[in-house]
């Protein structure tokens, strides 16, 4: 019986010390990653939304224009880092952090895609107060077109940069995909994979096979500012991951589409896999959908192609 009690005390002293030396590690990533500070270098607003504070630019003067990047665990409005400097010559330019990214909150909450419907609407209604265009990428076009649809009368043109694909938008929470957003949340054995998930190797990785099309033009800068962006908060940075993993960010947009009455542009990275047949299945449910093709390029055409991309985003702008 002695043997067991000592064998007992040992694991559970070897389990303390592993997790001491994770919470150790945790940390460690955590001040290193938000060292250089290169989200805050741009004067910035805050707005208190009812689920935390957001974080939003506004420049220039002009007909307004909403900004909203793509929802990612690394994801910011330093997306639009090289579309603003253009685009705010003509327009007064909003750009968001959303919910869970940048340098807005990410309260310790589940992320659906009914919240951000409801801060985009909020938002404009709140802060923006004009009818406005708006310019989104990927997961977050969902959202837009969800807000829209209940509240038109405060939009105009909607620009979509690569939606996401609609059968994708469609999944719903699995027992698989609870338990991999339970295992994120757990603190820290959550956090060790939260940040293995969000290493630098892996941001590059995937601006090297997503993001960009031609890899020798990837700033080294810009990576190092979507590692920032995947790491502040500490602690609360993984729980839009979460939410991600556990698809309770997916709505399903086709009755939305079908319903939907007003002017839709998608640009498409031409060298995005599959974005043809992703294309083609939004102007299916909604036949007035224009769509342009921006050549070489793939999911982040405004930071790699921006003066091409500015051409269309004008030309839907000002098409009266």
């Amino acid at each position: 019986m002695n043997k067991k009690i000592a064998l007992t005390l040992s694991i559970l002293g070897l389990t303390t010390t592993s997790f001491a030396s994770l919470s150790a590690i945790n940390k460690a990533i955590d001040k290193f990653a938000v060292s250089k500070e290169l989200l805050n270098h741009r004067k910035r607003e805050t707005w208190p939304w009812r689920f935390g504070e957001i974080s939003y630019t506004v420049t220039g003067q002009g007909k307004p224009v909403l900004l909203i990047h793509n929802l990612k665990e690394d994801s910011s409005s330093m997306e639009w880092s090289r579309l603003i400097p253009e685009l705010s010559k003509t327009n007064t330019v909003y750009a968001i952090d959303l919910l869970g990214c940048g340098l807005s909150d990410r309260p310790d909450i589940t992320y659906t895609s009914y919240m951000y419907t409801q801060l985009i609407n909020d938002f404009i209604n709140h802060i923006v107060k004009k009818k406005t265009s708006v310019i989104t990428t990927g997961k977050s076009a969902s959202f837009l077109l969800d807000a829209c649809n209940t509240n038109e009368d405060a939009y105009e043109e909607l620009i979509l940069i690569n939606p996401e694909n609609i059968q994708s938008l469609r999944r719903t929470p699995s027992k698989r995909t609870k338990t991999a957003a339970f295992i994120l949340k757990l603190p820290s054995i959550g956090t060790f994979i939260y940040h293995m998930l969000t290493s630098k190797k892996t941001i590059r990785e995937n601006f090297e096979k997503n993001y960009f099309y031609d890899t020798e033009q990837i700033p080294v800068s810009l990576c190092d500012c979507y590692y920032e962006s995947a790491h502040l908060k500490g602690k609360n940075a993984k729980n839009l991951c979460s939410s991600l993993k556990g698809r309770y960010t997916n709505t399903n947009i086709i009755r939305t589409l079908k319903n939907i009455n007003k002017n839709i542009h998608i640009l498409a990275g031409r060298d995005l896999p599959n974005i043809e047949s992703t294309v083609k299945e939004y102007q299916y449910y909604n036949p007035a959908i224009e769509a342009e093709y921006i050549d070489y390029t793939k999911e982040l055409p405004q930071l790699e192609a921006p003066e091409e991309l500015l051409k269309y985003i004008n030309l839907y702008l000002y098409n009266d």
